[in-house]
C-alpha cells in the first residue's frame, strides 16, 4: 500500500505531469528535501514519471565549513539513486537584510539560472516551517501578503512559466521523520538549525514546541487560518488587478525589467491603496513574491524616490536591485548596472575591433549586443556589415552624430530624444569608424555607416544590446 506521504505527493504533483519540463528538486540533502527526493524517485516506479525528468538541484552557499562536504552527500546520494545532480556555488551577499535573505535571494537566483518554461520546482516546506513563516511575520509587522505565508503553488517569477509547488506543505515534520526512519534514509544536519542568532530557531526549536505542548489543538486551527489568510490574499490581488494594470508600463532597456511604475497613475490611487500597487508592481518583476517587501521599504520608496525633486534622480537599493525614478516612472534595474560602470575604466582604455555580420553576437556590460532578423527588428537599427572600433558612450563625449536627413547632434540630445536612462548611457555601445562616430547600437546609424537604400538582407546588419535583469 503506498505510504501517506506519497498519495498526498502524487495528488499535488499529478495536474502538472502533464507539462513538458522537467521536474526540478532544490535538494539541500537535508531530512526535508531528502524525503521528497526519495519520493519522487518512487513516482518514477510507481505512477510513471519519466527519471529523465527529475533532476535535484544543490545551492552550495559556503557559509558553514561542512558545505563542501554536504555537496559531496548530495552527489553520492543522486547517484545511488540514478539522478541527474547539479550543485551549483554562489556568493551570499549580506547587503543589511541579514545572512538568512541574503541566502535565500541568492538561491532563487540559482533556481531562475537552472528553470526554464514548462518546468516544476519543488520545494519540501512542510506545515511546520509554515508556521514558523507566519510567527516570524506577525511580529515583524507584516500585513495580509506576509500573514499569508507560503502559498503551496504560484510562478517561480511572474510570467516565468515555471511553476514553484511545495507539495509536502500540509505535512508535519514528524511525519517526515518517520518516513525516513523507515525507508532508512540518510541526511545531513546543518549546524546552523541550532544556533539561536536565528530568529527561525528560537521559533523552531523553543516557541512553538512549547505553544503547541500547551495548546495542541491549536496546531490545526492555524493552518486553516492562514489558508483563510491565503484566500483573502488571492482576493485583494484581483481585485487591485485593474488598478495595478494602469499603473504599469512596459520597459525593453537593458539590464532593467520589463515593466515599468507610472508615478502619476500611482499617485492618482487612494493612499492606502499605493503599498499594494508597488508590492504588485515589484511581485510582476520578481521581487517579494513571498511577502517580504516590508512596509518600511514600501515607505522609502515613498519618501524617498517617488516625493524626491523632480530634478533629482533619486534611487533606493531593494537586495539586489537599485530602484530608480526617470520621466515620471519607477524602474528596477539590476546590480549589472553597477558592475558595467566598474567595468568602464577598462573599456575605454580598450577599444574593442569587431566584424559585424549576420550572426553577430558579444556580451557587453552584463548584457548582449546581438544581431537579429529583419522581422524581430524592433529596438534595432540597419549598420552596413564592415569593420568597427566598439567603445562606451563615455569614451565619446563632445562626438556627435550625423543621421541621414537630419541635422548633427549630440549624444545629449540624443539621449533624450531616446528617452535612455541616466543609467545606461555611460556604457550604451557605440560604434566608431577612424574615430568618427558611426551608430548608438539599437538607436541610431550615421549617414557613413547607414546601409544603401535598396541594400540587400546580407548587406545590413540589425544591431540591439538586450540584457539580462
Amino acid at each position: 500500500m503506498p505510504h501517506a506521504l506519497l498519495n498526498i505527493l502524487t495528488q499535488a504533483i499529478s495536474p502538472l505531469l502533464a507539462r513538458s519540463g522537467n521536474i526540478v528538486v532544490a535538494y539541500s540533502g537535508g531530512l526535508d528535501s531528502s524525503v521528497l527526493l526519495h519520493l519522487l524517485r518512487q513516482l518514477t516506479f510507481e505512477q510513471g514519471l519519466a527519471p529523465s525528468r527529475l533532476v535535484a538541484l544543490h545551492v552550495h552557499h559556503g557559509l558553514s565549513a561542512n558545505a563542501d562536504a554536504w555537496a559531496q552527500h548530495c552527489a553520492g546520494q543522486c547517484a545511488q539513486w540514478d539522478i541527474p545532480f547539479i550543485c551549483e556555488r554562489v556568493a551570499v551577499n549580506n547587503r543589511g537584510n541579514g545572512v538568512e535573505q541574503a541566502a535565500r535571494e541568492a538561491r532563487y537566483a540559482v533556481f531562475n539560472q537552472y528553470c526554464q518554461p514548462g518546468d516544476t520546482l519543488l520545494l519540501a516546506h512542510h506545515a511546520d516551517d509554515q508556521a514558523e513563516t507566519f510567527f516570524m511575520r506577525l511580529l515583524r509587522g507584516s500585513g495580509l501578503t506576509g500573514l499569508a505565508a507560503m502559498a503551496a503553488q504560484r510562478e517561480l517569477t511572474p510570467g516565468s512559466g515555471i511553476v514553484l509547488l511545495r507539495p509536502l506543505l500540509a505535512c508535519h515534520r514528524a511525519a517526515l521523520e518517520t518516513y525516513a526512519a523507515e525507508h532508512q534514509l540518510d541526511w545531513i544536519e546543518d549546524e546552523s538549525n541550532r544556533d539561536p542568532r536565528f530568529e527561525r530557531n528560537l521559533w523552531r526549536n523553543t516557541l512553538l514546541p512549547q505553544l503547541f505542548a500547551h495548546l495542541p489543538e491549536k496546531e490545526t486551527v492555524l493552518q486553516r487560518s492562514i489558508k483563510q489568510l491565503q484566500q483573502d490574499q488571492q482576493l485583494l490581488q484581483e481585485l487591485l488587478q485593474p488598478a495595478l494594470e494602469s499603473c504599469l508600463r512596459p520597459c525593453h532597456w537593458p539590464l532593467t525589467a520589463n515593466l515599468a511604475c507610472s508615478v502619476p497613475a500611482l499617485t492618482a490611487a487612494p493612499a492606502h491603496h499605493r503599498p499594494y500597487l508597488l508590492r504588485g508592481w515589484l511581485a510582476r518583476c520578481g521581487i517579494g513574491a513571498a511577502g517580504n517587501v516590508g512596509a518600511d521599504v514600501l515607505r522609502r520608496i515613498e519618501q524617498e524616490v517617488i516625493q524626491a525633486a523632480a530634478d533629482r534622480q533619486p534611487q533606493l537599493q531593494i537586495g539586489r536591485f537599485t530602484l530608480r525614478r526617470f520621466q515620471q516612472a519607477l524602474y528596477l534595474v539590476s546590480d549589472g548596472v553597477k558592475a558595467a560602470e566598474a567595468m568602464l575604466p577598462g573599456m575605454m582604455a580598450e577599444p574593442r575591433e569587431v566584424l559585424l555580420s549576420a550572426d553577430f553576437t558579444l556580451p557587453w556590460a552584463g548584457a548582449e549586443i546581438a544581431s537579429v532578423a529583419p522581422a524581430h527588428r524592433q529596438r534595432s537599427v540597419a549598420v552596413r556589415p564592415g569593420i568597427y572600433q566598439l567603445v562606451p558612450a563615455a569614451a565619446c563625449r563632445g562626438k556627435t552624430l550625423k543621421i541621414a536627413g537630419r541635422p548633427r547632434k549630440t549624444l545629449k540630445h540624443l539621449w533624450q530624444e531616446a528617452g535612455v536612462p541616466p543609467w545606461l548611457r555611460e556604457c550604451w555601445p557605440v560604434l566608431l569608424q577612424e574615430g568618427e562616430l558611426c551608430a548608438l547600437v539599437g538607436l541610431y546609424v550615421g549617414e557613413g555607416a547607414s546601409p544603401a537604400a535598396q541594400a540587400t538582407p546580407e548587406n545590413q546588419v540589425f544591431l540591439q544590446w538586450t540584457g539580462i535583469f
